[in-house]
């Protein structure tokens, strides 16, 4: 008899990272993280070695918790379960999700950003 391969579930992480509104709000502020870095010479080190230690603290985390993770992981696979039917309400739900943060923007056509951020003790631009 002939075996039918199943695909695994994707995780919900990769879910979430793949909604357009998710993904290309990313985009737009990786733009601008490294569109900054490039102008700020004195900044782009600062964040270079912030960078550098996030990279090993993460190494280092990661090969710490990779047994407990190895050990968790069918605890792990029932919460990504749950996890990617709670999103998958909140997809039917929230439609904006599924939309480019170009469009989602549209609906808040007069949201001034920099004032949102002032008006909340945050500053964007000087």
């Amino acid at each position: 008899m002939a075996s039918v391969a199943v695909d695994p579930q994707p995780s919900v992480v990769t879910r979430v990272v793949n909604l357009p509104l998710v993904s290309s709000t990313y985009d737009l502020m990786s733009s601008a993280y490294l569109n900054t870095k490039d102008q700020y010479p004195y900044l782009k080190s600062v964040c270079e070695m912030a960078e550098n230690g996030v990279k090993t603290i993460t190494s280092v985390a990661m090969t710490s918790a990779l047994p407990i993770i190895q050990k968790l992981e069918p605890q792990i696979a029932v919460a990504n379960t749950y996890a990617c039917k709670g999103l998958d309400r909140i997809e039917e739900r929230l439609p904006i999700l599924n939309q480019p943060s170009t469009q989602a923007n549209t609906c808040f056509p007069n949201l001034d950003l920099d004032v949102c951020l002032k008006n909340n003790g945050h500053f964007l631009t000087s």
